[in-house]
């Protein structure tokens, strides 16, 4: 959830509480109030009718649907106004309604009189109904206006922040363009960009520290590495070794080449996660497929392999074309190197979809053969499917692999 939504949401309950507490307090506060006027009423009613009894008006002149008075020898609210709440029949409606009563017992005279005096509580009610649906509308109005005001200028005061993210995402590590954060008027925005600038700038020294040793590294060690395997080669010519001599200059040279294949390995490796190689867009696998496929014709034939292909379907990715090379290179070599003797490789395109199918010289493969440094039977570093691996991550290509009826299979998702 975005951080502008997030925060709208716990404005929108925090207000909704607020509402609701707010709209019982008033509602609570505004019946109080009825109550207390219509109770004015009711006694200045029964202080009229008290009068009306002093001066000797019938009682049968002062009853009515609003007010009942009746002589009583009962002395239980004597001087003593009670309020209730009840109902009664109205024979206008033919339906009970709520009334507001007040009960007193006056003595007038050497008589007790029980008053009761009645108003009708449907226009009250009516009118807290209308209050409420008003402070309803203005409360949906007001609840309506925090939360667009809010989207508004919550949207304006994180512009910074999102100009600031947007422009990190577009930076790449290896760019020779510097990062530039603009300056806002919030203090911590500003704090934020000025750490970002620091942390970049000082990732930047070290990826650069880092690139340039790593190429020095790798170029200075294939040097020695040359020497070494020239030296080897000359001792190899020699007429006077023995046995033992022979296999130790070759263990040397054996070891050499595959020291200058590992430096080589871990190098292209390196340059891949670094973003060295700049992607293209539509680049056309199939071709480039095809062109390794001729390339490796000679030495398929030479192990005495059977290559079916079947390359029509034509696949575009957004790719380096060097970084194809090594992805099809690899997957080649792979199927010629670990295969039978007289078996036959499948190399075919669907749509969206590579294939490379190799009969299988050891069984399945180890699935820790796609990380770094992991031996196979074969002391073999496994750089190869893990520069497929990591070619594959970087660019969006689904790498699939099982093992069927002694074949390896490989598929690559486009």
């Amino acid at each position: 959830m975005k951080l502008l939504i997030k925060t709208t949401l716990y404005y929108v309950i925090a207000s909704l509480l607020f509402f609701i507490a707010a709209g019982f307090i008033i509602v609570y506060d505004f019946n109080n109030i009825l109550d207390q006027e219509i109770n004015n009423l009711l006694i200045n009613s029964e202080e009229i009718v008290t009068t009306q009894i002093v001066n000797d008006i019938p009682l049968e002149s002062l009853n009515n649907y609003e007010q009942v008075i009746e002589k009583t020898n009962s002395k239980a609210f004597l001087d003593k106004p009670c309020f209730k709440d009840t109902t009664r029949y109205d024979i206008i409606d033919d339906n009970f309604h709520k009334y507001r009563m007040l009960r007193v017992t006056r003595r007038i005279g050497n008589n007790y009189y029980d008053i009761s005096i009645f108003r009708s509580l449907i226009q009250p009610n009516t009118l807290v109904k209308q209050v409420l649906l008003s402070l309803f509308s203005v409360f949906l109005g007001l609840l309506a206006f925090l939360i667009v005001s809010n989207l508004l200028i919550s949207r304006k005061v994180w512009l910074p922040f999102k100009e600031t993210l947007r422009t990190l995402n577009n930076y790449e590590l290896g760019s020779t363009s510097p990062i530039l954060l603009n300056k806002t008027s919030t203090q911590e925005f500003n704090q934020l960009n000025d750490i970002i600038l620091a942390m970049t700038a000082k990732i930047k020294y070290d990826y650069i520290n880092l690139k340039e040793f790593t190429e020095n590294v790798a170029h200075e060690i294939q040097t020695p590495l040359a020497i070494i395997r020239r030296r080897c080669e000359k001792l190899l010519q020699q007429n006077d070794l023995n046995n033992d001599q022979t296999k130790s200059i070759m263990a040397i040279y054996n070891n050499c080449l595959r020291l200058s294949k590992v430096n080589k390995g871990l190098t292209l490796l390196t340059k891949i996660e670094s973003g060295a190689y700049q992607v293209e867009k539509n680049v056309n696998l199939t071709q480039i497929l095809i062109s390794q496929i001729a390339h490796f014709q000679e030495m398929i034939s030479l192990k005495n392999l059977t290559l079916n292909q079947e390359v029509k379907h034509e696949i575009l990715h957004d790719i380096n074309p060097e970084l194809v090379v090594v992805l099809f290179s690899n997957f080649i070599k792979n199927a010629i190197n670990h295969n039978n003797a007289g078996g036959h490789i499948e190399i075919s395109t669907k749509a969206g979809e590579i294939g490379f199918y190799n009969t299988a010289k050891n069984g399945p493969i180890n699935p820790e053969l796609f990380q770094r440094f992991k031996k196979s039977e074969s002391n073999s570093l496994g750089l190869g499917l893990s520069i497929i691996t990591k070619i594959c991550r970087l660019h969006n290509i689904k790498l699939s692999y099982e093992y069927v009826n002694d074949t390896h299979k490989f598929r690559l998702l486009f």
